[in-house]
């Protein structure tokens, strides 16, 4: 079954519920559902058919659920733009995706017009907003007037093997990569999740997550198919972890899918305190590792709550391993678990074959989950989802290759313990640093460079850069200059300048000598600093 289908049947049980609210707008399921089928109705009319894609760049808000159910009853998938997407990765996604139509909002109307012009574009953009004060200066441009005035009329069927949506993510090759997710990979996953989180109509699922990042498909979904509310939290929320505890007791969220980043500011800024939140029950963190002490002072503070490591890379949609923490390890790494119910994992040495018990290698991961490839890239569909290793035939066809190293301790679980090759997890955002340098080196003054993650020697990791310039050059001047190419949070915090980046006896660049070199920097600014 197609996922639109999903909200219409909750529809019908729960017409007058609220499906989605951020604090400020609000829709019931029944609104969501009659809005969206317009939506759907008007990018039919202009000629989106079934299998073709259609991005949505607006501002975070209850009408970017309306316009992703809308873009699927239309029978495409959809490709969320943050409004914060940088121009030059902004043209990258959108030459890859080839979309038939958009939709904004009023705020990024302007924007989108000027950004498919200069693409010399000529698809259709429909703004959610009014036409108040905008006037038909655009012949290709629809507003909410016309969409409400569609005729509604929406294909039936479709294949659950068709794309539901695409998802960009960090590229080694400077590039950004677009996840092919389907109907049938959402549905497997989201079933499983409100099954084993026993997600209920009486939830409130808080969203803190970007649409264009995969944590977003648990907390859309699980509200669609459960007939729970979504409590979206606003980007100026994300920012004030006192804000966003009153926001979460106000809108009385029972269940959190949260980045492991943010759960640790909130612990830092001294936010959790007994009796806070009291109708949270559930708190599921991921994206990347949380340190144990963080999670500890989680834990103390709310013991009646219930917490849950979660593992799953965008490729195999979202959530493929997971760990009921009950207790706080006394050494090491949080456990990121067992296979979920329909996933399987195995770890393989560096000749594909699976390691013993307890040693370490590559996490692999099979089953209905798994994204069909990469838009448009089949060598590295091909690279990335192999078949199986021989005399495995319970993994099925497919296999995805992580480039997470991990092992199992006695008890069963895999724990992580590093990556295969330059890819880090910062913020919850998986990102490779080749993109980083592949961009960097484009700036005429920089001959060569390298991005970094520091060591844990820093208590909060800082995303890093080193770059060969003859001259001296304006870290304000290259963080502009990053600025139009790669998203926010793939912007290095400092630029260390350096004649020449040291090398080892192959001629690669030593990154173990660049993290000592920056470590002496950081001590001497902090014996300077006293």
């Amino acid at each position: 079954m197609q996922l639109q289908n999903y909200l219409d049947l909750t529809a019908k049980r729960f017409p007058e519920k609220i499906a989605v609210t951020d604090g400020r707008s609000s829709i019931t399921f029944e609104n969501l559902a009659v809005f969206s089928e317009h939506v759907g109705g008007l990018l039919c009319e202009l000629g989106v058919t079934r299998g073709e894609r259609v991005v949505y760049f607006m501002k975070r808000s209850p009408d970017c659920i309306t316009a992703s159910m809308g873009i699927l009853k239309s029978g495409a998938a959809y490709i969320p733009l943050d409004m914060k997407t940088p121009p030059e990765r902004w043209r990258r996604i959108v030459e890859d995706s080839a979309p038939k139509a958009f939709l904004c909002h009023a705020a990024t109307l302007p924007e989108t017009l000027a950004r498919t012009k200069e693409m010399r574009l000529h698809c259709p953009i429909i703004c959610l907003s009014p036409c108040n004060g905008w006037g038909r200066f655009e012949n290709n441009v629809y507003f909410l007037e016309e969409v409400m005035s569609s005729s509604g009329v929406v294909p039936s069927g479709g294949c659950p093997d068709d794309v539901a949506h695409v998802l960009y993510t960090s590229g080694s090759t400077g590039t950004p990569k677009g996840v092919m997710i389907t109907h049938d990979n959402v549905r497997d996953y989201i079933e499983w999740g409100i099954k084993y989180f026993q997600i209920a109509p009486e939830d409130h699922i808080l969203g803190t997550a970007p649409f264009y990042f995969d944590m977003s498909t648990f907390d859309i979904f699980c509200a669609l198919f459960s007939g729970a509310t979504l409590s979206l939290a606003t980007e100026e929320l994300l920012l004030f972890p006192e804000k966003l505890v009153k926001f979460m007791e106000a809108e009385e969220v029972t269940l959190w899918k949260g980045v492991s980043s943010l759960l640790m500011y909130m612990s830092r800024a001294s936010v959790l305190r007994p009796g806070r939140m009291p109708s949270l029950h559930t708190v599921i963190f991921a994206g990347e590792p949380l340190a144990p002490q963080y999670l500890s002072h989680w834990m103390q503070t709310f013991p009646q709550k219930k917490f849950y490591n979660g593992y799953g890379p965008t490729e195999a949609t979202g959530v493929s391993l997971c760990h009921h923490v009950k207790n706080i390890p006394q050494s090491g790494p949080i456990p990121i678990g067992r296979p979920c119910k329909n996933a399987k994992a195995v770890v393989i040495d560096d000749d594909g074959v699976p390691v013993t018990h307890g040693e370490i290698g590559e996490l692999c991961i099979a089953g209905p989950s798994l994204a069909k490839g990469y838009l448009n890239d089949p060598a590295k569909t091909n690279k990335n989802f192999t078949p199986p290793p021989p005399n495995c035939p319970e993994l099925g066809e497919r296999i995805y290759h992580t480039g997470d190293l991990v092992r199992q301790n006695e008890d069963g679980d895999f724990i992580f313990i590093s990556r295969k090759d330059h890819q880090v997890k910062w913020m919850g955002y998986r990102i490779e640093l080749a993109e980083i340098e592949a961009n960097l080196v484009t700036h005429p003054q920089v001959r060569d460079a390298v991005a970094l993650l520091s060591g844990p020697e820093a208590d909060l990791p800082e995303l890093l850069a080193f770059f060969e310039a003859d001259t001296e050059v304006d870290s304000a001047n290259l963080l502009k200059f990053l600025e139009s190419k790669i998203p926010h949070y793939m912007i290095p915090r400092q630029f260390i300048r350096m004649d020449s980046l040291p090398r080892n006896d192959r001629g690669k660049i030593a990154r173990d000598a660049l993290l000592e070199h920056y470590s002496i920097i950081r001590e001497k600014n902090h014996a300077a600093a006293y």
